[in-house]
C-alpha cells in the first residue's frame, strides 16, 4: 500500500517597525508642493500547496498490474490450464472440465497482501501468490477458508504476448436455443469447442491468424478484420467461400455477468 505523506508551508509575514527619529533633531520641512497620493500596500503573496511527497510501495507488495495477463499453470491432476487476469478486474480460465465444458470458468478478481485472489463462478477461489521462488497458483475448495492451505499449489508461469493474446475462451456464433458456441485455446496447443457437447482438436498460429483443426476434417480460422475478430470455417484445403463466418469475441475484455 502506497502511504502519502503531505508536507504543509506556512508563509509568515513580519512587518518591520518604523525607524524612530532622533530627539534633538529638528522637525523636517513640509514642502509646499500637493502630497502625493498615497501608495496601496502591496498585495500579500499567497503560498501554493506544495507537492505530495509519495513513498513507493513502502512494504514491497506487488502491483495489481504485475498480475494482469494470462498464466499457465496445472490441475490437481497434472492438466495444463490457463488463467487470464484482465485490467477491468475480470477474471476467465480456459479450464474444460467444469459443467460449462468449452466455455471455462468466468470470475472476478482483487489484490490481497502479495497476492492476487480470483473468486470463480463455480465456487472455487484460486490465487497468483508471489513469492521469492516465484509465482505460485494455490486453489481454494468452495466453503474453505483462504487463511488456511489451500488444497493444490502448482507454479504458475506467465505467457509470452503473442500467446498472450489468443489464448482464453472466444465467444462465436449464436446458436438455435439462444446459447453461443464457444471455443477454449489452452496454451499447450490443445482446443476445445462446445459443438456436438464438447470436441477437442488442435490449434496453432500461422502469422496473424489461429487454425484449429478438429477430428471430423473440419478446420476454423481465427483472425482480426477491420470489423473485430471473426471465426471462418470450411471441410478440408476448400477454404473459399467458407462453409460458415462468425464474429469472434474473448470472454474478459467486455464486462460479463455470472448468473448464480
Amino acid at each position: 500500500m502506497r502511504s502519502s505523506l503531505a508536507l504543509l508551508t506556512c508563509l509568515s509575514l513580519t512587518a518591520c517597525p518604523a525607524r524612530k527619529a532622533p530627539d534633538t533633531a529638528a522637525p523636517s520641512p513640509v514642502p509646499s508642493a500637493s502630497p502625493s497620493p498615497e501608495a496601496s500596500p502591496a498585495a500579500s503573496p499567497v503560498a501554493s500547496p506544495p507537492p505530495l511527497a509519495v513513498i513507493e510501495n513502502p512494504e514491497g507488495k506487488p502491483d495489481a498490474a504485475e498480475f494482469v495477463g494470462a498464466w499457465t499453470t496445472i490441475d490437481e491432476q497434472g492438466q495444463l490450464f490457463d488463467i487470464l487476469i484482465f485490467p477491468n478486474g475480470q477474471a476467465v480460465t480456459n479450464w474444460t472440465k467444469g459443467k460449462h465444458g468449452a466455455r471455462g470458468e468466468l470470475g472476478f478478481w482483487r489484490t490481497e497482501n502479495n497476492r492476487i485472489l480470483i473468486f470463480l463462478e463455480d465456487g472455487w477461489t484460486d490465487s497468483l501468490e508471489k513469492t521469492a521462488d516465484g509465482v505460485l497458483h494455490h486453489g481454494y475448495p468452495p466453503g474453505s477458508s483462504l487463511d488456511k492451505p489451500p488444497a493444490t499449489t502448482e507454479p504458475a508461469k506467465r505467457l509470452a504476448q503473442n500467446t498472450e493474446d489468443v489464448v482464453g475462451v472466444w465467444r462465436l456464433n449464436k446458436e438455435p436455443d439462444s446459447g453461443y458456441q464457444y471455443l477454449a485455446l489452452q496454451s499447450s496447443g490443445r482446443a476445445f469447442s462446445s459443438v456436438n457437447g464438447g470436441t477437442e482438436g488442435t490449434w496453432k498460429q500461422k502469422g496473424k491468424t489461429v487454425e484449429c483443426t478438429w477430428p471430423d476434417g473440419w478446420i476454423d480460422i481465427l483472425e482480426s478484420t477491420p470489423e473485430g475478430f471473426q471465426k471462418r470455417s470450411f471441410i478440408g484445403s476448400n477454404q473459399d467461400p467458407p462453409a460458415d463466418v462468425s464474429p469472434a469475441s474473448r470472454l474478459g475484455e467486455q464486462p460479463f455477468a455470472i448468473e448464480p
